[in-house]
């Protein structure tokens, strides 16, 4: 049992493994020490995955802080996405163990210590509205693209049970210049256009017509918008090389409450190529990062 002497009481810094300071009138006492094996395999797992989650919400921010339906605040949307993609990637790992299958086939992750940003298929979303399912034309320049019966406002709400009025997030994460960078882009399905046989094109994001964007980062930024054959292609930005995609249905109801539809990311996984580190590689890089002191807190009451 740690013992004080009257000398140590309102001491504040660090002292061999001692760490003293103050809190609510005590003078608290935290011993420094290291973990006997912190170089496990399961703790250098869940360092990884731990920073690919991280990485991933300061990404998408923009997009996740207001995209679980049942959070209320951009914290606990941040809370929720770092939960559900953290046991997402757990399983995952823990289902190639399982099978016998190496880490090594578990890809899209970075060295601990790199700066770098590789995208995973994160899950950007989740509530009850209809999802509407997204591919990734890899052929050629890849684009994303949403399947359709038609190139009209009808064909598209009705393929996917949309609704006039609700807002649809596009994303997708684009490689350019050995970068990945996150796009997005909103449109709202006009309430009051009666149309049913007018087109879905690229002027729906046109901020002085009926479909602005909600952010302004976002103006004009459907490069491409267009119906082909049974599918609308659509790029954003700059419309570099397309690495993931996905798209958001939101709806307003009757009490003001904003509903979500679930979306995880969809991969390109060819778009990689050699960026991609595996989660085995990423581990064992694990080894190298620093130590960090985990410590255990002893709180002393130098009350009389």
């Amino acid at each position: 049992m740690a013992e004080m002497t009257e000398d140590m009481y309102g001491a504040v810094g660090r002292v061999g493994n001692k760490t003293f300071y103050q809190r609510l009138g005590k003078t608290i006492v935290r011993t420094n020490t290291r973990p006997k094996n912190p170089k496990t395999e399961d703790q250098s797992l869940h360092r990884v995955l731990v920073k690919a989650v991280n990485k991933s919400y300061s990404k998408l921010k923009e997009i996740c802080n207001q995209s679980f339906e049942d959070c209320d605040n951009a914290f606990e949307c941040m809370n929720k996405f770092k939960k559900v993609n953290l046991k997402y990637l757990r399983e995952h790992a823990s289902t190639l163990l399982v099978t016998g299958q190496g880490l090594d086939q578990f890809y899209q992750f970075e060295p601990l210590e790199s700066l770098k940003w590789t995208p995973f298929a994160a899950i950007i979303s989740e509530g009850h509205l209809p999802e509407v399912a997204v591919g990734i034309d890899t052929a050629g320049n890849s684009v994303a693209y949403v399947n359709s019966p038609g190139p009209t406002y009808a064909d598209f709400v009705t393929a996917w049970g949309l609704q006039r009025g609700d807002m649809l997030t596009f994303v997708t994460v684009q490689k350019r210049y050995g970068k990945y960078e996150v796009e997005f882009a909103r449109l709202v399905l006009d309430p009051v256009n009666a149309d049913s046989d007018a087109s879905m094109t690229t002027e729906i994001v046109d901020v002085q017509g009926g479909f602005p964007c909600s952010n302004r980062k976002n103006e004009l930024n459907f490069s491409t918008f267009a119906f082909d054959t049974d599918h609308f292609n659509f790029a954003l930005g700059r419309g570099g090389n397309v690495v993931a995609a996905g798209i958001i249905v939101s709806r307003e109801d009757m009490s003001g409450n904003w509903l979500r539809s679930n979306c995880q990311l969809v991969l390109n996984e060819a778009a990689f190529g050699s960026d991609l580190c595996s989660l085995e590689k990423a581990v064992k890089w694990s080894y190298k990062a620093p130590e960090i002191d985990m410590e255990s807190e002893l709180y002393l009451n130098n009350a009389d």
